[in-house]
C-alpha cells in the first residue's frame, strides 16, 4: 500500500472525484479542495503532501499562484499542472516554477497515474544523489607532529573529522579499520613513504582523495604523485586556506564521482530492465526520458550504431538543441574532438575496463559554441550481452 499523500487542487467537483477514486484505487491517500486559496492553506498549515496536482484557471487563486506559493513553502514537494486551456505562456510558468509536469484536459486516467509513479521515482532517484550531511572524513598522516596539529586544528575548525597517524603503518592500519573521503599525506616518511602510502590506498578504494604534502617540492616528486593517482600535491609549510581549498575541490569531485556512479548504474539497470522484459520502444524511451530529465547534469545514450538514442533536458538546454532535432543523429555531431569514448578505440578501452571516469570532450552547440566537459560514462547491454550502445554522462 502506498503511503505518499496527495492534494488535488480543483474547481471541478468531477475532476476532483475523476481522480480521488482512481488514486486512491492505485494505493495512494487522496485529498481535494476546490479552490487554490484553501490548498495553499492546507500547504501552509504544515499538512504533509508528497504531490499537489493543481488546476490553472481557478476563482480565486489560479493555479500558476498555487504553484509559486507552495513551491517556496515546501520546495520539494512534487507539483503537477492540469488544465484545459494550455498555452505556451503558463509552459513556460510551471517550468519557471519547477512543476513536475503540464497534463491537459480532458484528463486520461492512466496518464495521470504514470506521471505520479514518474514523479515519485525521480525523487526517489534525487534523494539517493544527495550529498550524505555528514563530515567528511579526513586522515592527516606525518612524521611531524607540528604538521598534525596544524592540519587536524585547521581541518576540524572547519567541521571536517580529521584524525592522524604518525607514520605510513599507522595509516594504512586505521584506513582498514574505516574508510576516509581523503587522505593527507607527507611525501617523505620512512618506511612507508607517501607515494607507497599512496598505492596501498587506491588498492583499497581507488576513490579516495589522497593530497600529497612535502617540504622539498621537485617536479620529478609531482609527475611521480600525479601519475600514481595523487589529487593534488601541496608545499610545506601548511597555508591554512590552500589546505582547506584544495580539501573542498577534493570533496566537490568526490562526491560528483560517487553521484555519478550511482547515477550510471541506476539508468543502466532501467535499460538492462526493459530490454529483459521487452518492453516496446516507446514506453522504454518515455520510462527513461522520465527519469533522467530531472538529473541536472548532461546525459547522453547513444544506440549500436554510435547514433544519439536519447538526451535530456539539461543537454538540450547546454547544447542548445531540441530532441528531435538531435535524435538519431552521429554521436560525433556533438564533440568537437575526433575520437571520443562512445566510439573508436577510446570506446574498445572503456569496453576492457567496464567505464570510463573524468573523460574530458568539448561539446559544440547548435549555433556553434565550444562548452568544455568532463564524461563519465558505461556500455550498456541488452539480455544476450550484447553491445547495445552507450550511457554518458557530463558536467561543465
Amino acid at each position: 500500500m502506498a503511503e505518499e499523500r496527495i492534494l488535488v487542487i480543483d474547481d471541478e467537483e468531477i475532476i476532483c472525484r475523476l481522480l480521488k477514486d482512481t488514486l486512491t484505487d492505485e494505493g495512494y491517500q487522496v485529498e481535494t479542495v476546490n479552490n487554490g486559496i484553501e490548498g495553499v492553506e492546507k500547504i501552509s498549515r504544515g499538512e504533509p503532501f508528497d504531490i499537489l496536482l493543481i488546476d490553472i484557471r481557478m476563482p480565486k487563486k489560479d493555479g500558476i499562484q498555487v504553484l509559486k506559493e507552495a513551491k517556496s513553502k515546501v520546495p520539494d514537494i512534487i507539483t503537477i499542472i492540469m488544465t484545459g486551456y494550455p498555452s505556451i505562456e503558463t509552459i513556460r510558468e510551471a517550468s519557471e516554477y519547477n512543476a513536475f509536469d503540464y497534463i491537459t484536459k480532458p484528463l486520461d486516467p492512466d496518464e495521470v497515474c504514470e506521471c505520479i509513479k514518474h514523479s515519485l521515482e525521480v525523487r526517489k532517484l534525487s534523494k539517493e544523489l544527495k550529498t550524505p550531511e555528514k563530515p567528511p572524513r579526513i586522515l592527516v598522516v606525518d612524521d611531524m607532529q607540528s604538521a598534525l596539529f596544524l592540519s587536524e586544528g585547521v581541518l576540524e575548525d572547519e567541521g571536517y573529522h580529521a584524525e592522524i597517524a604518525q607514520n605510513g603503518e599507522e595509516a594504512l592500519e586505521k584506513f582498514r579499520q574505516k574508510r576516509f573521503d581523503i587522505v593527507v599525506a607527507d611525501l617523505h616518511m620512512p618506511g612507508i613513504d607517501g607515494i607507497e602510502l599512496l598505492n596501498k590506498i587506491k588498492k583499497l578504494d581507488v576513490k579516495t582523495l589522497v593530497i600529497i604534502m612535502t617540504a622539498r617540492p621537485s617536479i620529478e616528486s609531482a609527475i611521480l604523485a600525479f601519475r600514481h593517482g595523487a589529487y593534488d600535491y601541496i608545499t610545506k609549510p601548511i597555508d591554512p586556506d590552500t589546505i582547506i581549498n584544495t580539501i573542498q575541490r577534493g570533496l566537490e569531485k568526490y562526491h560528483i564521482e560517487t553521484n555519478t556512479d550511482k547515477l550510471l548504474k541506476r539508468t543502466y539497470d532501467f535499460r538492462q530492465q526493459m530490454v529483459s522484459e521487452n518492453t516496446t520502444l516507446i514506453n522504454e524511451r518515455d520510462l527513461l526520458y522520465g527519469v533522467i530529465d530531472a538529473i541536472p547534469d548532461i546525459i547522453v545514450v547513444t544506440d549500436e550504431n554510435n547514433n544519439i538514442r536519447a538526451v535530456n533536458k539539461a543537454a538540450e538546454t547546454l547544447l542548445e538543441y531540441k530532441k528531435e532535432d538531435i535524435q538519431r543523429k552521429p554521436i560525433d555531431k556533438l564533440f568537437d574532438e575526433k575520437k571520443n569514448f562512445f566510439r573508436g578505440n577510446d570506446f574498445d578501452n572503456m569496453m576492457k575496463a567496464g567505464r570510463v571516469t573524468n573523460y574530458q570532450l568539448t561539446c559544440i552547440t547548435s549555433k556553434g559554441t565550444k562548452i568544455k566537459t568532463s564524461w563519465s560514462g558505461m556500455p550498456v547491454f541488452d539480455k544476450d550481452k550484447k553491445i547495445k550502445g552507450v550511457v554518458g554522462i557530463g558536467k561543465k
